[in-house]
């Protein structure tokens, strides 16, 4: 996923039950895939997902979310002290699952905290409440899957094309370069070539 699209789940490691899975467009329980304040993260621009796909079920890939459709709406201040700092705020509307997400990311690109929230348009208030104002909208189709330690994004972007994302979080900043290597074996696994490494975000991009 790309530096605005990471954190998905901040309820730890607990239980979760199917409907409660199934409420918030889950398919398993993402255990501790989604819990840490630092992520690495690879993103690939691609031809066709299909043959990733293919290589994630052959891989024995756990399917977490299939056919969600998101839209992510940016928030800074008007004097953009957020971007300036490397920073930003967005809230995530899901569906068809209807879940919304608060993700504050940065400063940095490896630091990400997030939380769920039950309304859309009372956090946007909330957000405006608090002197934000909303920079840009992204919608983008998304599948996710579990390999490992790994998460793999499946993106479509409208008028951008075809995504694929490679990310795990930990809480120890120590294990980062370790976690880039093994980021980089699995990308080979996956045919993914570095000749087609996307390091700009799909804000940036826009």
């Amino acid at each position: 996923m790309d530096r605005s699209d990471r954190s998905q789940h901040t309820e730890g490691p607990c239980a979760m039950t199917s409907s409660t899975l199934s409420n918030k467009g889950m398919l398993v329980d993402p255990g501790d895939h989604f819990v840490g304040d630092f992520e690495v993260e690879r993103k690939y621009a691609v031809d066709d997902i299909a043959p990733v796909r293919r290589r994630l079920g052959g891989l024995g890939a756990v399917a977490f979310t299939l056919g969600n459709f998101e839209t992510d709406f940016f928030y800074d201040f008007d004097d953009a002290r957020l971007a300036h700092n490397d920073q930003f705020q967005v809230l995530r509307h899901m569906q068809p699952s209807d879940r919304v997400l608060w993700i504050s990311k940065g400063p940095g690109p490896d630091r990400c905290v997030a939380m769920d929230l039950s309304d859309l348009e009372k956090a946007k208030a909330m957000l405006r409440s608090l002197g934000f104002a909303q920079t840009r909208q992204i919608s983008k189709q998304r599948d996710i899957y579990f390999l490992d330690l790994f998460h793999i994004t499946l993106d479509q972007v409208p008028e951008l094309g075809h995504y694929v994302e490679l990310a795990v979080m930990t809480n120890d900043q120590a294990l980062l370069p370790m976690l880039a290597g093994k980021i980089e074996a699995l990308a080979d696994t996956l045919g993914l070539s570095s000749s087609v490494l996307e390091y700009r975000s799909y804000r940036e991009m826009f």
